[in-house]
């Protein structure tokens, strides 16, 4: 009987890590409280749970290995919920990282004191308990500083302080996305960033996931950080890269992952990299489904699963194997109710164009750009060289016409 792999989350994002793990012959439970998560679709069962209830996930998990059939791998998708997976891991007695291991990922601020405990290069930070305590950090060492809740997911709550008007708002707004109440501040770090993406086995840290964050937007929705895809391959000189591959390893290693996933956020600044944040899972956005196989013939997805399954993967299979240039872009249209989309098949049409995926339907409201992207569509291109791949993506981009009222 083929082995039962639990995938955490049912986004759009995971159905891919769903097909996949269909196609390598595994049994595939997804759990997601949404009814009609489109993760379902390709399931073999599925599990009505909270992706953020730890507890209510890990008894749902349990009853049906119990009584169905029994579970013997878990990973979590385009979801930050290291904590749920451990839940169920640590409750089933299968491979996972630690419930200490996920808590630290969970929480910024803790992680950022186990890097500095451990020398790893991170940007300036501190708690910030009141208002007040913001003001006397602003006058102490400037403005130019990131205020965000200490666990909270992506970008929800963060602004860049040198460009918000009313501190006292800014210290609310990301108090408001921490369930723990919670918020800190850290040196805002000029440079590059790049995110990775990483597999741990036996305690050695493989990243064939590298990719240039492009925020060609940051003025302009300045003071949240709206991010607009990445360049694939990384532009930066070999020797940065092995150093950010280095830092990475380091702080996989002093969260405790020893087996086991985790997606890098990374600033170069002054040619040294630093740890922004360093999550204990599968990235979303389709960078580990999409993107790395597309940029270097790695079966990234497929070799996770097996990871979590507890099956051994070899170096060689991770090793890239190519380096096509992919450029990933979304599309911003105006805020308002969403009333018509079109040009998607014009847009798939496009030459250099993997990928096309519409978010947005008629009815849909789109949000004023804030701390979360407002996008509406995705698009994922290639080609010969990296102006090939973009131009590419500007040209299906250009096709999608998204009104809303």
């Amino acid at each position: 009987m083929s082995k039962t792999l639990l995938i955490i989350s049912g986004g759009i994002e995971a159905a891919d890590a769903v097909k996949r793990a269909k196609e390598l012959g595994y049994y595939v439970v997804v759990s997601d409280r949404d009814h009609l998560a489109p993760g379902f679709q390709s399931a073999d069962s599925c599990l009505i749970a909270d992706v953020y209830g730890a507890t209510e996930t890990a008894a749902a998990a349990e009853r049906f290995s119990r009584k169905i059939r029994k579970i013997e791998g878990v990973i979590c998708v385009a979801a930050d919920a290291p904590v749920t997976a451990a839940s169920v891991t640590n409750r089933l007695g299968l491979p996972g990282i630690s419930l200490a291991t996920a808590a630290l990922a969970s929480d910024k601020l803790a992680m950022k004191r186990r890097f500095a405990e451990f020398g790893i290069p991170v940007p300036w930070f501190s708690e910030v308990t009141t208002p007040q305590a913001l003001q006397r950090v602003a006058i102490e060492r400037g403005r130019d500083l990131v205020i965000k809740p200490v666990d909270s997911r992506g970008s929800r709550g963060v602004q860049r302080v040198a460009q918000v008007a009313d501190l006292d708002k800014a210290f609310w707004f990301a108090r408001s996305h921490s369930p723990s109440e919670r918020v800190m501040v850290e040196q805002y770090l000029d440079g590059p960033q790049v995110s990775t993406e990483s597999i741990v086995v036996d305690g050695k840290c493989f990243t064939p996931g590298f990719s240039d964050r492009n925020y060609e937007y940051l003025e302009r929705y300045a003071p949240f950080f709206i991010e607009n895809g990445g360049d694939l391959p990384s532009h930066l000189p070999e020797a940065i890269q092995a150093k950010v591959r280095d830092v990475v390893a380091r702080a996989a290693a002093a969260l405790g992952v020893t087996s086991g996933t985790v997606k890098g956020d990374i600033v170069v600044h002054k040619g040294e990299s630093y740890v922004i944040e360093l999550a204990a899972r599968l990235s979303g956005g389709f960078f580990c489904t999409r993107e790395i196989p597309l940029n270097t013939g790695v079966d990234f997805i497929g070799a996770a699963i097996k990871v979590a399954l507890g099956e051994p993967v070899t170096a060689e299979e991770l090793t890239p194997k190519h380096s096509t240039p992919v450029i990933q872009r979304y599309a911003f249209p105006s805020a308002g109710e969403v009333v018509s989309v079109e040009g998607t098949e014009e847009a798939r049409r496009v030459a250099g164009v993997t990928d096309v995926i519409v978010t947005a339907r008629p009815g849909d409201i789109i949000p004023a750009a804030g701390d979360k992207r407002p996008s509406a569509a995705m698009v994922l291109t290639t080609g010969a060289s990296r102006d090939d791949a973009l131009r590419a993506a500007n040209d299906a981009l250009a096709c999608l016409k998204i009104t809303t009222s």
